[in-house]
């Protein structure tokens, strides 16, 4: 028998469970939970002052040690179950809770009824009726052991994010009491008896997880944990697995048992044949989705976890790349999506062409469907008016195929054909009809009910939406394409404008000064810029539309001096009273060369088109601390503060009868892109000032390389 360090340790647990029953009681009044665990610690209290009294008159006390022992394991197990109980459903479907509850008040039962009529103690260290009823002793055991644990990881993970702290005191100190039992009961299942240092211990080992209950129930907490879908499924797969090694392990013995010489041959070729078994079960997807539905049928109020469904499938709409890394298409992605949701294969999507024939657009995981197009006699319009007749707004095939009688809807041809086509979820989009979504028969899913419609038909509309939304954005690139190509065009035809201006004064002036040898040398030179020109205005037109201007090259220096004297030098021609004042030192700026000279231009051809033939235009350029500044001035017809503000920079507004309205906008656009400002000034019938600064090229590359 065991010594004086068991019955100190199972006194001390009496005393340690006792205060805290009372504690419970006393202090949480009115609240279950507290009450539930307080009752559990009162049993345990009980088990652990019989066992040291066992232990101190040396009598086993057979059967009555081990019922309590049994005893105190069920009031924990309710303890669980009563925490999970809404979870699963008790107020609405309280059969899921009893069916679990039965199932472990039937193992209870069978081991206390084998404990009454054996004579089976915690305390017996021999045999006392044979090898088979001990082991199915222990086996009880474990399985109750076992569940507590399950129940247990259950609670504490379905609290993660919800609770505070205490739910983890407590899942650590309900643990402590139900994993050194399954050590204990694990060791005692294979050596054939208890080892005695761990039932010397065990009464401590309770009593250290006292501490822990008081800080768990430091404050209040909700009584019932919401157990998702994902957690049932892990604790049952977890159940299952463990009762079937559990099982395995006592046929294999019995085997052994029975099989004489050549019994350990049986019971190594049982063991290893079950566990490649049940090793392909456990990782067959058709075996887990079987589960996961039957847990979702029998444990829930609804069939699917709607929030974690939805989650889902707004996440596999919105990854873009598989897996791999590879761009996965949206249709594919919405097959894909929604075939998960019914454990089907593979899908197939199918949109309507001009004439409403529905045409294969996609294909996912449906390698035997051979079929581009769905008929001549399966048309949009037909599909739309079969939605409307049918309130579910889902083509059932097998439902069509069954059908029969003069009013009943024909099949469709290639659903005829194919018998692995299952069902057909119209993707519609504000009563337009996107697509036609075709899903391969689920080998899990069998029969279908208002859910399952419902849900199909929600994310058939969320995935019409989705294409709609693509569709749009196409449409909107195209357009993009066509505004972009229309406001190239636009620019293009402003410098044209000029050019055209320039070659008609040059061919005005032909017919008088074509003898003077300077007017001839100038003719050249005019026509070689304007075709210059052109070539590049023609190169801007060909771009894609894909393709952006280019940001401006800021290690280019541009010498602003001899940009303003060619500008001035080529508007002389049009406008005489040009004049050009340059500042002294280097008037160098870091950008593109011809964006500035077009910049420059269109300020200066403003401000001739603004005056009279004899009006003076002055050019200023000059430095200003670490920046160059120009100014265009004239003393033309003017602009009001209204029209500066409103309209002068918004394109294809002008005060010019024959005007394009686009000059100073791009001017200003140039500007901003070399990283200056424009400012504006007048008043009408006074005249114009454009002052535009920009940073010098000593000053740019200095900002550049500090960012």
């Amino acid at each position: 028998m065991l010594g004086g360090i068991g019955i100190a340790s199972h006194a001390l647990a009496a005393v340690a469970f006792l205060l805290l029953a009372l504690h419970l009681v006393r202090k949480r009044e009115g609240q279950r939970l507290a009450l539930w665990v307080a009752g559990a610690a009162l049993l345990t209290a009980i088990w652990a002052a019989v066992h040291a009294l066992a232990l101190l008159t040396g009598r086993p006390l057979a059967p009555w040690l081990s019922i309590l022992g049994t005893a105190r394991t069920a009031a924990w197990l309710a303890v669980l179950i009563a925490m999970v109980q809404g979870p699963l459903g008790l107020p609405r479907r309280p059969g899921s809770v009893l069916l679990l509850a039965a199932g472990l008040g039937f193992v209870i039962t069978f081991k206390t009824t084998i404990e009454i009529l054996f004579g089976l103690s915690d305390l017996t260290l021999a045999e006392p009726s044979g090898t088979g009823i001990v082991l199915l002793h222990g086996a009880t055991k474990l399985v109750l052991s076992i569940s507590g644990l399950v129940l247990l990881h259950n609670i504490y993970v379905s609290s993660l994010g919800r609770e505070g702290p205490g739910i983890r005191f407590f899942a650590i100190a309900v643990g402590v009491l139900f994993a050194y039992d399954l050590n204990l009961y694990t060791l005692d299942f294979l050596l054939g008896a208890p080892e005695p240092a761990l039932l010397d211990l065990r009464g401590a080992a309770f009593a250290m997880a006292i501490p822990l209950f008081y800080l768990a129930f430091r404050e209040n907490r909700p009584e019932r944990l919401i157990v998702s879908r994902a957690v049932a499924f892990n604790t049952i797969s977890f159940s299952v697995i463990g009762l079937y090694l559990i099982f395995m392990s006592l046929f294999a013995y019995g085997l052994r048992l029975a099989g004489g010489n050549w019994g350990v041959l049986l019971q190594i070729t049982f063991l290893t044949a079950t566990s490649i078994i049940g090793m392909l079960l456990a990782l067959s997807p058709r075996f887990r989705a079987e589960l996961r539905v039957r847990i979702s049928r029998n444990f829930y109020r609804y069939r699917y976890d709607y929030r974690t469904q939805w989650l889902g499938f707004l996440d596999k709409l919105n990854r873009e790349h598989g897996p791999d890394g590879t761009s996965e298409p949206l249709a594919e992605r919405i097959i894909s999506a929604t075939a998960t949701v019914l454990e089907c294969p593979g899908g197939a999507l199918y949109e309507p062409d001009d004439a409403g024939r529905f045409q294969l657009v996609a294909r996912w995981n449906w390698p035997t469907l051979q079929l581009a197009s769905l008929g001549d006699d399966f048309t949009a319009d037909a599909l739309l008016e079969a939605v409307a007749a049918d309130r579910a707004g889902i083509l059932d095939f097998d439902s069509l195929r069954r059908r029969a009688g003069p009013d009943a809807r024909a099949c469709p041809a290639f659903a005829e054909e194919d018998p692995a086509i299952w069902l057909g979820v119209p993707l519609v989009h504000r009563g337009r009809l996107i697509a036609l979504l075709l899903l391969e028969r689920s080998a899990v899913v069998k029969d279908l009910n208002w859910e399952d419609h419902d849900l199909l038909r929600t994310l058939g509309q969320q995935s019409a939406s989705y294409l709609a939304e693509a569709a749009s954005q196409k449409a909107l690139d195209e357009a993009r394409s066509f505004d972009e190509y229309n406001r190239r065009f636009a620019f293009v035809m402003h410098d044209l404008k000029n050019v055209v201006s320039q070659l008609a004064l040059v061919s005005r002036n032909a017919k008088r000064h074509l003898d003077n040898p300077a007017f001839r040398e100038d003719l050249v030179a005019t026509l070689e810029a304007s075709v210059a020109k052109m070539t590049d205005l023609l190169a801007l037109l060909g771009k894609r539309a894909s393709e952006r201007t280019p940001a401006p090259a800021v290690d280019t220096p541009v010498d602003l001096a001899a940009t303003a004297s060619l500008v001035a030098a080529t508007l002389r021609r049009q406008h005489p009273a040009i004049d050009l004042k340059l500042g002294p030192g280097p008037l160098l700026v870091a950008g593109d060369p011809g964006r500035l000279e077009a910049m420059l231009t269109h300020l200066v051809q403003n401000a001739v088109d603004a005056s009279a033939p004899d009006s003076p235009v002055s050019v200023e350029v000059g430095r200003r601390g670490k920046a160059v500044r120009i100014e265009v001035r004239d003393q033309g017809h003017g602009m009001s503060a209204a029209f500066i503000r409103d309209e002068l920079f918004r394109p294809f507004r002008s005060s010019k009868p024959d005007g394009f309205g686009i000059g100073a906008y791009e001017a200003r656009e140039i500007v901003r892109a070399h990283g200056g400002t424009l400012e504006v000034a007048s008043r009408p019938g006074r005249g114009t000032r454009f002052t535009i600064t920009l940073p010098a090229a000593e000053a740019r590359a200095e900002l550049m390389s500090a960012a």
